[in-house]
């Protein structure tokens, strides 16, 4: 049976970790990091759903697209009937414009599938009270791309 790493794959390894503590160090750093925020994610149990599901819960369960991008990047296009509240808001506790919601289905849209603006928010309001929290999938851009309409009326 061959070794998965030789004694002299493994010298190799050893002088060039000797060599570059530095670098390894924040790879090892930032290996770390990504396996603690994937943690999160899982644990947190953060609905995430499509665009077709989002606009069925809006148009038969009364909810609600709770936009959390900046009031500028709002300005220039937005989901029909979305209410802009800023991920700095929900964070704050400024959710007086959506508190009605609390026990309908609310989707968080931010930029894209990596904003962890969304996900930061749906913890804020669950922890605020808000039962059917949803994460909107791909965000703004993939409702875009799905070529979705987008509105630039306040």
């Amino acid at each position: 049976m061959t070794e998965f790493v030789s004694p002299e794959m493994w010298e190799q390894f050893t002088t060039f970790f000797s060599r570059h503590y530095m670098m390894c160090g924040g790879w090892i750093v930032v290996l770390v990091l990504l396996i603690v925020m994937q943690f999160k994610i899982m644990t947190a149990r953060i609905k995430k759903t499509t665009a077709n599901s989002a606009v069925m819960m809006v148009n038969h369960q009364d909810g609600l697209f709770v936009d959390v991008r900046s009031a500028d990047k709002f300005g220039q296009g937005h989901i029909a009937n979305a209410v802009n509240v800023t991920a700095a808001d929900i964070k704050n506790g400024k959710v007086q414009r959506i508190e009605r919601n609390k026990d309908k289905p609310v989707i968080i849209v931010g930029k894209d599938k990596y904003d962890t603006d969304c996900f930061n928010s749906a913890k804020a309001l669950k922890k605020n009270g808000f039962s059917q929290v949803y994460v909107l999938e791909g965000g703004i851009l993939d409702w875009e791309g799905a070529n979705l309409p987008l509105t630039n009326k306040r």
